[in-house]
């Protein structure tokens, strides 16, 4: 099994919170594909919402490090009813991204990030997580194992929420 450690994102990962973005923006891409560049991903204002202005309150996650190295993020930012993500629910619920670099995939790095995601939201008395996933993402599996439940589609992408606590809801 690959050592890998969790921190927490720091004012220094802009770039890769960047490339993490477009990973989950561009998720359906084989994983030895070119990536496109950067500036194109974010051009878009509905995807740069999920990362411009990072370290505002409510903003957190997580950076899995392999050797060192990023490999993957996780994390949480909360919007509001003016400006929002695909999976908001509410100004309280925050809203979960994670991707993990293509050469890191499957080797159970993003369910060590959704887990402390999670866990940190719970710490911090969040009522609940949301995200948007479509349907054919390969992730969406990970989420209903965690206890993610589909509350909604929007576009095709199913909004999904995770209560917490989670034991007083499992």
């Amino acid at each position: 099994m690959t050592q890998v450690s969790l921190r927490p994102l720091a004012a220094g990962d802009g770039l890769f919170l960047h490339e993490m973005l477009r990973e989950a923006d561009r998720w359906r891409l084989p994983v030895d594909a070119p990536r496109p560049p950067l500036a194109e991903i974010l051009a878009d204002p509905h995807v740069r919402l999920y990362v411009e202005g990072w370290g505002r309150p409510g903003d957190d996650g997580f950076v899995a490090e392999v050797a060192g190295s990023p490999a993957g993020a996780c994390w949480l930012r909360l919007f509001g009813h003016e400006s929002h993500g695909w999976g908001f629910v509410g100004p309280d619920v925050p809203e979960l991204s994670i991707a993990v670099a293509p050469r890191w995939r499957r080797r159970g790095i993003g369910r060590r990030l959704l887990a402390a995601a999670v866990a940190r939201a719970e710490r911090l008395g969040h009522p609940a997580i949301s995200l948007s996933v479509m349907p054919g993402n390969p992730a969406r599996e990970l989420y209903l194992q965690a206890g993610f439940r589909r509350v909604a589609v929007v576009d095709g992408s199913w909004t999904m929420t995770l209560r917490l606590p989670r034991d007083a809801f499992d």
